[in-house]
């Protein structure tokens, strides 16, 4: 049969894909069970989350996690972008600076949200993840105390904030200790009306 040559590649346009907290929850259920292997912070999937961030083996991974996760989610294979809106790094901080920044930092979850567990020993963000579930969602603006369903990389069965898996946990956030949440989904906007 002869090729058809009436079809035709779509022409690479500025096209993104439109951010999606339901992209961002499919792409991090897809990962549930990652662990590391051959030694603390380390294996050949977490090393991967950690190069896409610039960071050598052997680091803390959860926010190289998120932003794997993120990337890849809203990534266009005809440009070669993302359209993910959060940087490329393995901090906590740097990502709470940037959701202040843009003026996302909540302090109430929705699903899809990138969530920032607060320690105030330590007096800093320490871990993150993405929230898949939140209990009782339409009433989170009455309560102060948040159960949320998180998937989240570098955690274990405790929920460490450097554990070697990467979970689907159940987490109790109180907004009293610190814990926020990055609404990321509405960078872009608030970026463009600025």
């Amino acid at each position: 049969m002869p090729l058809d040559r009436s079809i035709t590649r779509p022409a690479r346009t500025g096209h993104l894909v439109p951010l999606s907290p339901a992209l961002l929850v499919a792409a991090a259920n897809a990962f549930i069970g990652v662990a590391e292997h051959g030694g603390d912070n380390r294996g050949q999937m977490v090393e991967h989350f950690l190069r896409s961030v610039a960071l050598p083996p052997g680091q803390p991974w959860c926010a190289a996690f998120v932003h794997h996760v993120g990337h890849s989610a809203h990534y266009d294979h005809l440009t070669r972008r993302s359209s993910w809106p959060l940087p490329a790094t393995g901090s906590c901080e740097a990502l709470a600076r940037a959701a202040r920044e843009y003026g996302v930092l909540r302090d109430e979850p929705y699903v899809g949200d990138v969530f920032l567990l607060y320690s105030p020993l330590r007096r800093r963000f320490i871990h993150t993840g993405i929230v898949v579930g939140v209990e009782d969602e339409t009433r989170v603006h009455e309560r102060d105390v948040h159960v949320c369903i998180t998937v989240e990389g570098n955690t274990n069965d405790d929920g460490s904030a450097n554990g070697h898996s990467t979970l689907r946990k159940v987490r109790t956030f109180r907004e009293a200790d610190g814990h926020r949440f990055v609404r990321w989904a509405e960078m872009l906007t608030r970026a463009a009306a600025a």
